[in-house]
């Protein structure tokens, strides 16, 4: 009987898990990604549609989970096109001092300090992570930490 119990106990937290995380994906968007342009802390204008697979990342300096995932992200970038999308995070200046601190590339984050990214692919939380296919389907989101090996194996999915 014991045992039931326990069995039913986890059960339960994995149903509230996948609902929530089904909550947390449900107006994402989904089809081509929507057309943007934007400029990175380093000035230059980057856009939404490429010729090559892209991960457009959403996240925060205030988000526990991003600051764990930033290594990922940097790691990623080096190998891979990403749109690193800061939201709500203060200033150019404050996400300048923010990326020298942790050693982050600037060529490829943009400040979306007023949220209209992230209501504009219905983002709710971060991170939220968008792969993006040569011919601007997305293809995959995520929200949620994803390991290195995560958005390798995606993007590369993605790629092909």
């Amino acid at each position: 009987m014991k045992k039931r119990k326990i069995i039913l106990q986890w059960l339960l937290i994995i149903i509230a898990i996948f609902s929530f995380r089904t909550y947390q994906q449900y107006d994402l968007s989904s089809g081509v990604v929507p057309s943007f342009n934007s400029k990175t802390l380093s000035g230059a204008i980057v856009s939404s549609h490429s010729n090559e697979a892209t991960l457009i990342h959403f996240w925060a300096t205030w988000c526990g989970i991003c600051q764990l995932e930033n290594d990922n992200i940097q790691t990623i970038s080096r190998d891979y096109r990403v749109l690193n999308i800061a939201m709500q995070s203060g200033s150019d200046a404050d996400l300048q001092a923010y990326a020298q601190d942790r050693n982050m590339k600037t060529d490829n984050i943009i400040n979306d300090n007023s949220g209209s990214l992230a209501r504009l692919l219905g983002v709710k939380a971060t991170p939220t992570s968008f792969f993006i296919s040569k011919d601007n389907q997305i293809k995959f989101s995520e929200v949620g930490y994803v390991s290195t090996l995560g958005y390798r194996l995606r993007l590369w999915w993605t790629s092909l």
